[in-house]
């Protein structure tokens, strides 16, 4: 938030949540940027010969066989990024913004009819990103199998 402000011109303004948003988009695309990375690492160098091969410049091969073959080992790691995306989103409560934890925090610091008895929130906002992050590992489990990941 506050390296952010050396990037652009003095006096400029810039909206909270599009900070928060150009941050974490720097943030996680160096995760991603990494994961397939690996992807690429993964793959046999005769997958790249075999572009070579067939004729195709190193804009179709990238195109056409080496980031398909890439993104389809990458899926694991891709769909771990994106929940820890999801998690992270929590620590904007940091900067005065409102998450889900923000708001059940917000009734319980303001009101004295909770009475210490807030574990049904913080229960529920649990439960709500369980859900969530279950359900993207489901569909992520599905979409291997799919796409045959398994067998390289």
């Amino acid at each position: 938030n506050v390296i952010l402000a050396f990037f652009f011109p003095p006096d400029t303004s810039i909206d909270l949540i599009l900070r928060v948003l150009i941050m974490m988009t720097f943030f996680n695309a160096a995760y991603i940027a990494e994961v397939v990375r690996g992807g690429l690492a993964a793959l046999s160098k005769g997958q790249y010969e075999a572009a070579d091969s067939i004729g195709l410049d190193y804009t179709q091969s990238m195109r056409f066989i080496i980031l398909p073959q890439a993104l389809k080992i990458s899926i694991p790691g891709i769909v771990n990024v994106s929940v820890g995306m999801l998690k992270d989103t929590t620590l904007v409560s940091i900067i005065s913004m409102f998450d889900l934890v923000g708001m059940i925090r917000g009734p319980i610091l303001s009101s004295t009819d909770w009475n210490g008895v807030y574990w049904e929130l913080f229960g529920a906002a649990a439960a709500i990103f369980f859900v969530v992050c279950f359900s993207v590992s489901k569909y992520s489990q599905w979409l291997e199998r799919q796409l045959e990941t398994d067998k390289r």
